[in-house]
């Protein structure tokens, strides 16, 4: 917006606010312009003009902020819930390998046992043998 009045002429024209309004039957000459809109307007239009965008424009920065907030919350919270999925997922597979690793052991020994009982089974076959 520029805030620089311009000096009206004569052959200035009305302001484009006021006489487009239906309401407003007193129109006044046009001393400033609307660099935003393009549009020429007395004094009064003007300072409505420039209220109203400041208006729009402190309600687009809150809501631009709220916007953010939400966006940082939502990182934040996609941050956490990665942590604990890997977390999960590193419990999990903790958790098989444990497995496995008492599996391996468990099969071992059974596979000792088994030729443990077989020598056993050797020795008392000889041991019969000799006996009989």
């Amino acid at each position: 917006m520029s805030y620089h009045p311009r000096i009206p002429s004569l052959d200035d024209h009305y302001c484009q606010v006021c006489s487009s309004s239906e309401f407003n039957r007193n129109r006044h000459l046009s001393c400033f312009s609307c660099d935003h809109c393009r549009l020429s307007m007395c004094y009064e239009c003007f300072e409505k003009h420039t209220s109203q965008l400041i208006d729009e424009y402190t309600q687009l920065q809150k809501r631009f902020s709220h916007l953010n907030n939400l966006f940082d919350e939502k990182r934040q919270f996609l941050g956490q819930y990665q942590e604990h999925c890997i977390r999960n997922v590193n419990s999990v597979f903790d958790e098989i390998l444990n497995d496995v690793q008492n599996l391996r052991r468990e099969s071992i020994d059974y596979v000792r046992h088994q030729f443990n009982d077989a020598d056993v089974s050797l020795i008392k076959r000889k041991i019969n043998q000799y006996q009989i």
